[in-house]
């Protein structure tokens, strides 16, 4: 039975569906077969993402015609055999994407769901930068998924060591205390990622947050390390000029 995630980003800009495609790369990489349900019904965000842009042959919009079966409305990775993709492109409607997640049981071992079909997820994992006016919105966000009893703790996403030594950004330990739920992975600031270029050095951290969420005991890495010594002054002196 999959297990059906529902990756909900604190608010908009957050990077759900970049964390959603970094859990499933590493996921894959695992040798867990992996669904990424994109949510994005106007410009197939996941699909880019990816790297599986016009891939396509049927979206949701199809299976909601009728015109073709949830298992069709796939796209397999050319390069990580794993993982698949199915794209809600042209179809906004939610209902359909959960039925489809539905049809999709015995495929899979786990299925992510970027901010769509939350009624067919069994858990839910929330995304947030570690920026004042996204932990409020991120907050907010916890106390909903609390209550439907789905909240399975917090990624925290493109975090700078050096912005936390000089105190301008939370720890991410702190910020999981402030939501009161679970740190289940901390993902580095990569302006590559927003270009579609995916470094071993990103990777890393997904694959640990990913280990997380399959619930191994993992150490959540310091990204502040990197921005101490001489070398880490730099490091930060480099960052205010960007």
């Amino acid at each position: 039975m999959a297990q059906k995630i529902f990756i909900k980003q604190s608010k908009g800009g957050a990077g759900a569906t970049t964390v959603a495609a970094g859990l499933g790369f590493a996921l894959a990489c695992a040798g867990e077969r992996t669904l990424i349900v994109d949510g994005d019904s106007a410009c197939a965000c996941a699909l880019n993402v990816c790297g599986c842009a016009e891939l396509q042959v049927f979206t949701l919009a199809d299976y909601k015609n009728g015109t073709c079966r949830a298992k069709q409305a796939m796209v397999q990775h050319p390069k990580y055999k794993n993982l698949y993709i199915m794209p809600t492109l042209g179809c906004g409607d939610g209902c359909a994407a959960e039925s489809a997640v539905r049809e999709t049981e015995g495929l899979f071992d786990y299925v992510l769901c970027d901010n769509v079909a939350s009624k067919a997820c069994d858990r839910a994992v929330l995304v947030t930068e570690p920026y004042s006016p996204c932990i409020k919105a991120a907050y907010h966000a916890a106390g909903i998924l609390k209550d439907s009893s789905r909240l399975a703790g917090v990624i925290v996403n493109k975090v700078n060591g050096g912005l936390i030594l000089d105190g301008s950004i939370p720890y991410p330990e702190d910020i999981a205390a402030t939501l009161n739920t679970t740190l289940l992975g901390v993902l580095p600031e990569d302006l590559d990622l927003t270009i579609g270029i995916w470094r071993q050095y990103s990777m890393k951290y997904f694959k640990i947050a990913a280990q997380s969420l399959r619930g191994k005991s993992v150490k959540i890495p310091y990204l502040e390390n990197a921005y101490s010594g001489a070398g880490g002054y730099f490091r930060r002196k480099l960052r205010e000029k960007i």
